[in-house]
């Protein structure tokens, strides 16, 4: 009998979810309090909403709520060769602002504080592999930024584990060995994996996930985008639009140039959300709220808890444009300032809409109307819905999409404008803080063709 394809695994998964979630006034909640400004965990733990003012050289002053989770959390993938085919193991992880409440997600998706057990749960199964388990080797590990306009300095560490074939290794309910050509098929469609998986697998080593082979190699000779894949993976140095050094150079230029402070403070100015007049508590323009959440579910580490969550009403979006320059395909990034990045600037999207959220560095917004003008023009490749973590995000979705320029387009030119061949991206996505979770999102679907 054939093994159980991934696909139907997780709707199989679903079908079984018992998860059950409710919308309280934060003021009911059994697990949070109000402290110190912030809306806070009782054991200190986990993360707390809390006010965040950034104040530009340009004299630009904003002011929102945003999450605030300092604790390096670890994303990862195990690895293991069956049959001689690199397989992944998935977790049907349950999150209570899931779109279908179960995603694939990392073999490993936790907080420091969740795998500590703050919650005096269940322990993390396969943790011992990603922090020194002597049978396992470590493909990669780098630290990975969350969303800018939700986080305050968000990272987690992204990693690819391999474990020898030969290892025992029980496969506990909720979890499934699935080939990588089948995971990486669920990248370009809606709703199948996780957005910290997206991000693992992008930030991995694309030859490993293809099996040892070169990366998008099964479309040599065949022409269309696949070859163009293929092409711009493998492109030498001199017919790329810029070299990687002066992608970097171009990055931290912004950053000296545009400087903004970013501090916290206080929410005592929200009133009517402190004394429950307001249920929810407003990001800005109407961007997002932070609201509360009972939960019940048989599937994870405790059965039974409250939490903020945050939420988006609005439809979001992502676009990666892509043209050839030089013959090679290159993708267009745009060096983005989010009140949450560490580094104030990393390169994003050319095109994002996170909701309506200010940026704090507006004056580099004139080029919108130029990006969204060859959106017009351009070609779809791929499009497809994706909904935020759902530890952290309720139902919050954006439709992530790339597209071909028109060849007669002239190529858009701006400091904060890069153009960059898969090769460069999978190089840099090694880096901290170079790529957003929306851009990684993107990259991610390319893999699709791996």
């Amino acid at each position: 009998m054939p093994p159980e394809s991934l696909l139907s695994w997780l709707d199989h998964r679903r079908r079984l979810c018992d998860m059950d979630v409710e919308e309280i006034p934060w003021r009911q909640s059994r697990e949070w309090h109000y402290s110190g400004g912030a809306l806070q965990h009782h054991s200190g733990g986990f993360f707390s909403i809390v006010g965040v003012q950034a104040e530009t050289g340009s004299g630009v002053t904003l002011r929102q709520p945003l999450i605030n989770q300092p604790e390096i959390g670890i994303l990862g993938f195990l690895l293991q060769r069956r049959g001689g085919v690199p397989h992944l193991l998935i977790q049907a992880k349950p999150e209570p602002g899931n779109i279908g409440l179960c995603q694939a997600a990392p073999s490993v998706q936790a907080t420091r504080s969740n795998y500590q057990r703050l919650h005096h749960g269940k322990a993390t199964p396969f943790l011992d592999f990603f922090t020194g388990h002597a049978a396992a080797l470590v493909h990669a590990d780098s630290l990975q930024s969350e969303q800018g306009t939700r986080f305050l300095g968000k990272y987690n560490r992204n990693m690819t584990v391999e474990v020898p074939p030969e290892l025992p290794l029980d496969t506990p309910e909720g979890y499934h060995w699935a080939p990588v050509p089948e995971v990486c098929a669920l990248l370009g469609t809606d709703f199948q994996i996780n957005t910290d998986a997206r991000s693992v697998l992008a930030s991995s080593d694309w030859s490993l996930l293809a099996g040892g082979s070169v990366p998008f190699g099964r479309w040599h000779g065949q022409g269309g985008i696949g070859e163009s894949l293929l092409g711009s993976h493998a492109a030498p140095a001199g017919q790329a639009h810029s070299s990687e050094l002066t992608i970097l150079a171009a990055l931290e230029q912004l950053r000296q140039a545009y400087p903004f402070q970013v501090r916290t403070v206080s929410l005592d100015r929200e009133l009517d959300w402190l004394e429950g007049r307001q249920p929810r508590l407003l990001g800005p323009a109407g961007s997002f709220d932070v609201r509360q959440v009972a939960v019940r579910s048989s599937e994870r580490e405790v059965q039974s808890w409250d939490q903020p969550i945050v939420a988006q009403e609005r439809q979001g979006t992502a676009v990666l444009l892509g043209r050839h320059v030089n013959g090679v395909l290159h993708l267009l990034f745009r060096c983005r300032a989010e009140i949450g990045f560490r580094e104030g600037f990393q390169y994003g999207p050319a095109l994002q809409d996170a909701g309506g959220a200010p940026s704090p560095v507006p004056e580099l917004d004139a080029e919108e109307l130029v990006l969204r003008e060859l959106l017009g023009r351009a070609t779809p490749l791929l499009s497809s819905l994706h909904s935020d973590e759902g530890g952290r995000f309720y139902r919050s979705v954006a439709r992530y999409s790339i597209a071909l320029m028109a060849e007669d387009d002239a190529l858009p030119s701006s400091p904060s404008l890069r153009w960059m061949t898969l090769g460069q991206i999978e190089r840099l996505l090694k880096r901290q803080g170079v790529f957003s979770n929306e851009a990684r999102s993107l990259i991610s679907m390319l893999l699709a063709y791996l």
